[in-house]
């Protein structure tokens, strides 16, 4: 019984120490866990068969991660930055920043996310082939209370590139 928990102790820090983000990979992972523990509960294995469901286990998230890493591109973001300079308060202004399929895989944009409800980008819903390129529109639109003040917001834009994503910046001068 021992070595049963040693294995299955062994399994499980094997793929707690690995730090893949990937939602797919973890589901995967989760679920053998599932099955090894009522299994052992159950007394129903060995430590022979817990070890090959180990290393089971293991090539699968590998074969996972380079499927992956398969589907990768890269992207280019410009320009990273847009000053409005100043604007009148509580009026909204718009700015097209142009992202750029720079890979060889067809561009997936996941999420443009704003790091606030005043500044609204608009992503795309098809891929972007490569050596194609996209407008992502962001609007951004100051509150009342802003008024003489140097905004500074941030879109942060994921896609299947390594670093997962990127961020571009907006600044604006608020006028009363």
């Amino acid at each position: 019984m021992r070595k049963v928990v040693w294995l299955l102790s062994i399994a499980l820090l094997t793929f707690s120490c690995n730090n893949d983000s990937s939602s797919e990979i973890d589901a995967t992972i989760n679920a053998s866990e599932g099955q090894v523990r009522s299994k052992l509960s159950s007394g129903t294995e060995n430590a022979e068969e817990l070890k090959a469901a180990a290393e089971e286990r293991q090539k699968e998230r590998e074969r996972l991660e380079e499927e992956r890493m398969a589907s990768m591109t890269t992207m280019d973001i410009s320009p990273k930055v847009h000053d409005f300079g100043s604007i009148p308060s509580g009026q909204p202004v718009t700015t097209v920043f142009t992202i750029k399929n720079t890979g060889d895989n067809p561009l997936i944009i996941d999420d443009a996310k704003a790091s606030c409800g005043c500044t609204v980008p608009e992503k795309p819903e098809q891929p972007i082939m490569p050596g194609e390129e996209y407008p992502l529109e962001v609007t951004f639109t100051s509150n009342p209370g802003q008024a003489g003040t140097l905004v500074n917001k941030t879109v942060t834009v994921t896609a299947n590139i390594a670093e997962a994503s990127q961020v571009v910046n907006i600044k604006a001068n608020v006028q009363p």
